[in-house]
């Protein structure tokens, strides 16, 4: 896990690039080539859609056992897109190749993320390509969502929210740093954001993962911020967190030691973004339902 700037040497091979430091762990488990990574069987499912899988893999290098994330992305559809922006970006055609670069951009700006091992991506067709990303296993860190999902009492009572003060205001300031770079992350929420073990300080350590729609501009417009904000209040859930959680992160993520006019205004819009995520969440999983509802009788 990465928490300081950092330059990810890079070996590359045909259709794929290696994190040089992980080069002789896919070597010893006979994974250093494309088709061998892309057409592993096995591990343990994560997630898995129609486009996407995600599937943790256990290897060993020299006798000890090592953990990896191989997220596979199939060609299920033409991707005109991809296709218009060959020879326009550096970043491969792919979500497998783009994520890896945004995760080394990431590091190399000092920001704190997941550990990229390999990618690699290959044309199937007109308008097709196929990729993957692999990561490093991110344990002992966990996703905020897990852990109020598991561990709500962290978030509670006399001793749970000193320390989740201290959260929101990590979170907050990791969101303010990262949007000074130019970096929008376009999926910040709690699934994404990683927490790691304190210390004897009472320190909160974070990082970030799943930058496959990540992009950096120049200058970030408001609409960002409200996106980005909104997507992550709708994931903290109350009464755990309540609108004054949500007034400390806000003003750590905008340095501000008090709500100024102009900050009123932002979070009016941040609100209303929020209640444009539930109504369409609620159409999302009324769909679901329905979705199943009709397979049950088809059954």
């Amino acid at each position: 896990m990465s928490n300081g700037a950092e330059e990810i040497r890079i070996v590359t091979r045909p259709d794929m690039v290696v994190n040089a430091d992980f080069q002789s762990l896919l070597a010893e488990n006979d994974l250093l080539d494309y088709e061998r990574i892309f057409r592993r069987e096995g591990g343990t499912v994560v997630k898995k859609i129609e486009e996407r899988s995600v599937v943790r893999l256990d290897l060993v290098q020299d006798g000890r056992p090592r953990r990896i994330f191989l997220k596979r992305h199939r060609a299920v559809r033409p991707d005109l897109g991809a296709w218009i922006g060959h020879g326009f970006s550096a970043r491969g055609l792919s979500p497998g190749m783009a994520e890896f670069e945004n995760i080394r951009d990431f590091r190399k700006s000092g920001l704190p993320t997941v550990t990229p091992v390999a990618a690699g991506e290959r044309r199937t067709g007109p308008f097709r390509f196929e990729s993957f990303l692999v990561t490093e296993d991110f344990a002992p860190y966990v996703s905020l969502e897990r852990l109020i999902r598991e561990r709500p009492e962290r978030f509670a009572g006399p001793a749970g929210t000193p320390w989740k003060r201290r959260l929101l205001s990590a979170i907050g300031r990791l969101a303010a740093a990262m949007h000074a770079q130019g970096f929008n992350h376009r999926d910040f929420n709690a699934t994404h954001i990683l927490i790691g073990p304190g210390d004897e300080t009472g320190a909160v350590f974070l990082a970030l993962f799943d930058f496959q729609r990540v992009d950096r501009r120049t200058w970030l417009r408001m609409k960002w911020r409200v996106k980005l904000l909104a997507e992550l209040f709708f994931t903290l859930p109350e009464p755990l967190f309540d609108r004054e959680d949500r007034r400390l992160l806000y003003q750590a993520f905008r340095g501000a030691a008090r709500i100024r006019p102009v900050d009123r205004f932002l979070l009016l819009l941040v609100e209303r973004k929020i209640a444009r995520i539930a109504r369409h969440m609620r159409k999302v999983n009324a769909r679901k339902q329905a979705d199943r509802e009709s397979g049950r009788r088809i059954g």
